[in-house]
């Protein structure tokens, strides 16, 4: 019998196909050896560290703040939670934007849009226009988090992606920790507007460090991402992404288990913190401000360790689930603050942090599974409900600690822990969902194979 004949040119154009992504292989591989790719980290990482040093300011200025603008507690809760209005609808776009042009091009802008923030934070006694001032540092903010995930998932090996969301949530919570008595402070010898002058000066100088160290994206990168069907000359719209991430039940059950598990971070430590350690376990502002500080150190010695061990085991949702389940039980333990002595109450925020900080693996099962022409937008949108959970929390904890009262009154130790209760309810709700999240290993890039 005769062969059919083969299609002129099929089995060469194949066979060169297959070459070509063999080399860009290769290529990736050594571009990721070396220093070089943990400088560009190093750069990138900057941004998150710097914009989360802004970011906690208002918490830790707190009284300063309402003082000269004359806000009630409610007011002030909304006023800055305005930054998650801004952050929150931001990471769709960004996501979308970084797929497209990759990090240089959209973080040196967003650098300098947040230290404009700090700019307006520190010229105005007028709550609204510090509204104005958080929300702009939101818009510059959403960019961080993702780009240097963004980042990392192209420049280093497959191997490390299960530590990199922990080491990025690390060293932005060490911002947030690193900003807690500094700028106490320095707030107290030259007054509170010297701290946000000197964010804005930083933000301007990292902004100058992106834009000239950090490369565009590698062509090799492209490539890759052809493998899981790109077409840069055609990219899919953004609104049919949205479709498919919108219909993955899966997705919606991480991203609100992971908004839950953050909100040690993005309520008590970003804003409430030092008022609820004050006022429930009757510290000076000094050392209920280092007592908070703990709840970042936690979560960034629990992010790198939940990532390296789901690396180890080649297991996610084991260390998530534990984690969310350990921190819902030490956020209720909290709630007796005012009947523990103060060095338990170190102990519970130290460990409330730590097991919060398996909040991470939920970016790191996002990447798992999601194609590189879609990682950021995918990222995004579980960073989306995360940090949209704030706009809401943060007000809603400062109007049930103020409930019934007259707008300047300090709340009593009961009417706090009204407040902190909606933290308490959130986690535990993040620890039942956290049961439902399907389970994904890492990925495998070893010779171009995809573990989707």
């Amino acid at each position: 019998m005769q062969r059919p004949e083969r299609p002129p040119g099929g089995r060469p154009a194949h066979d060169a196909a297959q070459r070509h992504l063999k080399a860009c292989h290769l290529r990736a591989k050594r571009a990721r050896q070396g220093w070089r790719p943990w400088m560009l980290f190093g750069i990138a990482s900057l941004f998150y560290f710097y914009e989360f040093f802004a970011r906690v300011a208002p918490g830790v200025l707190h009284a300063e703040l309402t003082g000269v603008s004359g806000a009630s507690e409610a007011a002030f809760g909304f006023a800055m939670s305005l930054y998650f209005l801004a952050y929150a609808p931001a990471q769709l776009l960004v996501g979308r934007l970084l797929d497209r042009h990759g990090v240089r091009a959209i973080a040196a802008p967003a650098s300098l849009l947040v230290a404009l923030g700090c700019v307006l934070f520190a010229i105005t006694d007028n709550i609204a226009l510090m509204g104005l001032a958080r929300f702009l540092q939101g818009l510059g903010s959403s960019v961080a988090y993702l780009g240097v995930i963004y980042l990392s998932l192209i420049w280093l090996p497959p191997q490390r992606h299960g530590m990199v969301p922990g080491m990025v949530t690390g060293i932005g919570t060490l911002g947030a920790a690193t900003a807690q008595l500094p700028l106490l402070l320095i707030s107290d010898h030259f007054g509170w507007r010297m701290p946000l002058l000197i964010c804005a000066v930083a933000g301007v100088i990292i902004a100058c460090l992106i834009w000239r160290y950090l490369p565009r994206r590698p062509s090799w990168f492209v490539e890759l991402m052809r493998e899981d069907g790109f077409d840069p000359s055609s990219p899919e719209p953004m609104g049919f992404q949205l479709n498919r991430i919108l219909r993955k039940r899966n997705l919606w059950v991480l991203a609100l288990a992971a908004a839950g598990v953050y909100l040690p971070v993005s309520v008590v430590g970003d804003l409430w913190g030092v008022s609820f350690f004050s006022i429930e376990a009757g510290l000076p502002k000094d050392q209920a401000s280092l007592i908070t500080t703990l709840v970042f150190i936690g979560f960034a010695v629990g992010g790198v360790v939940a990532g390296h061990w789901s690396d180890r085991i080649g297991r996610r949702k084991l260390l998530f689930t534990s984690g969310a389940i350990s921190a819902a039980c030490f956020a209720l333990l909290l709630c007796f603050t005012s009947r523990l002595p103060v060095t338990v109450v170190g102990v519970l925020v130290a460990a409330l942090g730590f097991t919060s900080g398996s909040q991470v693996l939920a970016f790191v099962m996002v990447a798992d599974t999601a194609k590189r022409h879609t990682r950021a937008i995918t990222l995004a949108f579980v960073n989306f409900i995360v940090m949209f959970f704030p706009v809401i929390v943060q007000p809603a904890v400062g109007l049930f600690s103020q409930w019934g009262l007259p707008a300047g009154t300090r709340p009593s130790s009961m009417q706090e822990l009204q407040g902190y209760a909606v933290v308490v309810v959130g986690m535990v709700a993040a620890a039942g969902l956290s049961l439902l999240v399907q389970d994904t290993r890492p990925r495998d890039e070893e010779g171009g194979l995809m573990a989707h």
